[in-house]
């Protein structure tokens, strides 16, 4: 009789332990998806704030390039308030007729476009707009791999 008790208590025994280490097991587990979720918080929010950051530089970086434009253009250049496409053109290239006879130099087309703020296609356009309107100051050239100038001839 004491035999039966003891293997009963082994076997009680031996079962607690495998419960146990079940318990433990899923206690690691537990402790294991803590360590991990914080990571995968901060992984989450260093996205965010690299998303805000990208956003702050293209913000800020639009605002230089308007102040460059302005400051390259001058403050007496207002821009045209025209709103059909001829007379853009026509302000466009009186704006860059007046600029490039205050600042006078040889101008590429991509100095051009930061200057006016425009696409490169409009700057070629009004590049071509100012050449035909005044045709004695202005001479437009192309050098290498079909690169633009365009300079002020006093």
């Amino acid at each position: 009789m004491f035999e039966e008790l003891l293997e009963q208590y082994r076997t009680k025994s031996a079962e607690t332990e495998k419960d146990l280490r079940g318990y433990q097991s899923m206690v690691q587990l537990v402790t294991t998806i803590e360590q991990m979720s914080p990571e995968g918080i901060s992984a989450q929010s260093n996205v965010a704030l690299l998303k805000k950051l990208e956003d702050q530089v293209n913000r800020q970086s639009k605002e230089l390039r308007d102040l460059k434009a302005e400051l390259m253009a001058g403050k007496g250049i207002s821009p045209p308030i025209e709103k059909q496409k001829s007379k853009a053109l026509d302000g466009h290239a009186r704006n860059l007729i007046d600029l490039l006879s205050k600042k006078q130099g040889s101008y590429t087309t991509n100095e051009l476009v930061e200057i006016l703020g425009l696409n490169k296609t409009t700057v070629i356009t009004v590049m071509k707009r100012a050449v035909a309107l005044d045709p004695n100051h202005l001479k437009m050239t192309s050098g290498k791999r079909r690169k633009l100038y365009l300079a002020y001839i006093p």
